[in-house]
């Protein structure tokens, strides 16, 4: 974990304290901020490999627009919201906006020490891989995904995925025409604990978004009732 470093972005002192104490044995260099201006000033000076960002900061939604802030700049690199907005439709926003995890508040700062270690190891891995002379371009149906720059393709067409997007759609690209259930999903993608099927939904919405012709109407990323979902790469 050594020189990976991550950002915390939140007005609560005593919320910024607790985490720079449960990650400071870990290597990992803890950047601290309470505000999007302050955000976006460390970041023409520090490149992160991971952003924790409260939803309340100065304004009731700040954390939203920053996110996608961040998004533009660093498209992959991992969002965690924590955040006392505990509903689904606040789960659900920020996700869209393009967070990886949402934790609220009050979190177990060991649980969370957890998560930002296990993402940040992910990270390292998919970063190692684009080096490695043996990463090679798989070809799937109408897909192409290069394993070196982590890029997907549709048809010739590039397709933007976030980080846990990517993740998704290369589990699926590897495993054509199977059917998984959602707690096979969730092993094999998150990999984190109890299975979150609202989670597994949303980010099937996302990539059905993304790489049907016709979301409403999937031809690539199917429903199997009752059981989970089966990706064709054909689209038949």
């Amino acid at each position: 974990m050594n020189n990976q470093k991550i950002l915390v972005v939140d007005d609560d002192i005593s919320i910024r304290r607790l985490i720079w104490k449960s990650l400071q044995s870990t290597g990992v260099l803890i950047y601290q901020s309470d505000s999007i201006e302050k955000t976006l000033d460390i970041m023409t000076r520090v490149t992160f490999d991971l952003f924790l960002l409260d939803i309340s900061l100065e304004y009731e939604n700040d954390g939203y627009h920053l996110a996608q802030l961040i998004r533009a700049d660093y498209p992959l690199t991992p969002i965690i919201f924590i955040s006392g907005k505990k509903s689904e439709t606040d789960i659900i926003n920020g996700l869209e906006t393009g967070a990886d995890y949402y934790i609220t508040k009050p979190f177990s700062p060991n649980l969370l020490r957890a998560q930002i270690l296990s993402t940040l190891q992910r990270m390292k891995t998919i970063q190692s891989q684009k080096t490695n002379p043996t990463s090679r371009v798989l070809k799937v149906g109408d897909f192409t995904f290069d394993k070196n720059l982590y890029q997907l393709q549709k048809r010739g067409q590039d397709i933007a995925l976030s980080s846990k997007e990517i993740q998704l759609m290369l589990f699926f690209l590897e495993n054509p025409n199977q059917v998984f259930s959602k707690e096979q999903i969730y092993a094999n993608v998150w990999n984190d604990g109890e299975i979150d099927n609202n989670l597994i939904m949303v980010y099937i919405s996302y990539l059905r978004n993304k790489i049907e012709d016709d979301s409403k109407k999937p031809r690539y990323l199917k429903t199997v009732w009752g059981i989970g979902y089966t990706f064709s790469p054909e689209g038949e």
